[in-house]
């Protein structure tokens, strides 16, 4: 059986219209305005589960940064360290051109 991420876009695209058209058909008008819109009920509360879960962990991501941890700090270390040499050489080029 294939998981979530084995499908293409085409082909889930393919079977919830496939999954739709069976529904509908089973219930009238009136029971498929209620079914459509415990559905679209439902597809919101994992929208919402989902961009809070993403909100979370952007704040998370942010803190780490604010805090010094993490990659960036690593990161502005091995600048400032490329900062200094690059200070270094300049000062023994003029000290150079002064001889």
């Amino acid at each position: 059986m294939k998981t979530l991420e084995d499908y293409t876009p085409n082909e889930l695209a393919t079977l919830s219209t496939i999954i739709g058209i069976i529904i509908a058909s089973k219930y009238n008008v009136n029971q498929q305005n209620v079914v459509a819109n415990f559905l679209f009920s439902v597809a919101q509360a994992i929208f919402l589960i989902s961009a809070q879960i993403q909100n979370i962990q952007a704040q998370e991501e942010n803190q780490c940064g604010d805090n010094g941890k993490g990659e960036s700090n690593g990161n502005n270390v091995d600048l400032q360290k490329q900062i200094d040499e690059l200070k270094e050489h300049i000062k023994r080029f003029e000290d150079s051109r002064k001889s």
